[in-house]
């Protein structure tokens, strides 16, 4: 099953300003990742490899905590490189059933278990299966992004807890999952520009790219994805096509 081109849009319908806008910085950033990432990829696997040994000869506490800091800002760095390769139209796509409900709950309970976790999860499935045709890898990098939206938000907040309610159910003829959050919302001036490539409220912590992706992969799966927000609370709703 080939993934559809464009972010969820019919071959028979002329694409808007916006649409074609977003497709266009869309193939800006492909052909920027493909220039970049083969080159950055060997000088970050070299550090990676140095900084282990240096660990092993460090002898000192101090020498311990800047190592580790080093390897904090590597470990940054990498991911930076892995969300920016999946951007590159080449990546493969592999399609395979899957029940949403179930995958979500199993991604929530991960996320549960990290320590010191300053969000609280609380998924609601609705009655049944919601088989979709799916590349899972994919998907999961899509959930994953929002939830980590919602983490940063709550660390924002500093100590005060946050409630992320994820819900699953059949909507028509599309699985519909939702992501609902009490983390402070996203000023009204603001919402229209969240799927922007780097545009972000986070400040510099957060790179911006997490929702452009998400759109990207919902896309590919011929999907619906949107944001809707009242501060202090902000939804992300996605839809995907059940199988027959």
């Amino acid at each position: 099953m080939a993934p559809p081109t464009g972010p969820h849009l019919s071959p028979f319908r002329r694409q808007s300003r916006q649409e074609k806008l977003y497709q266009a910085k869309l193939e800006s950033l492909e052909l920027f990742v493909r220039v970049i990432a083969h080159d950055l990829n060997g000088p970050l696997t070299g550090l990676n490899l140095t900084l282990q040994a240096c660990k092993k000869l460090a002898k000192t506490a101090a020498m311990h905590k800047l190592l580790d800091t080093m390897d904090h800002d590597l470990s940054s760095a990498t991911r930076l490189l892995e969300e920016l390769k999946s951007l590159n139209k080449r990546e493969i796509f592999r399609p395979q059933p899957l029940d949403i409900s179930s995958e979500i709950a199993k991604l929530a309970e991960q996320v549960s278990a990290t320590p010191r976790l300053p969000i609280t999860i609380e998924v609601s499935a609705g009655a049944g299966r919601l088989p979709v045709a799916g590349d899972l890898s994919r998907l999961r990098r899509a959930w994953q992004n929002i939830i980590r939206n919602v983490i940063d938000a709550a660390e924002a907040r500093g100590g005060e807890k946050v409630k992320l309610n994820i819900f699953t159910r059949r909507t028509g003829n599309f699985a519909r999952i939702q992501f609902a959050d009490n983390a402070g919302g996203i000023a009204r001036s603001r919402v229209s520009r969240v799927f922007e490539p780097f545009f972000t409220t986070r400040g510099e912590k957060n790179r911006g790219l997490g929702l452009f992706i998400a759109r990207k992969i919902v896309g590919e799966h011929a999907g619906k994805i949107r944001v809707v927000s009242k501060k202090p609370f902000t939804r992300v709703t996605i839809d995907l096509p059940l199988m027959p």
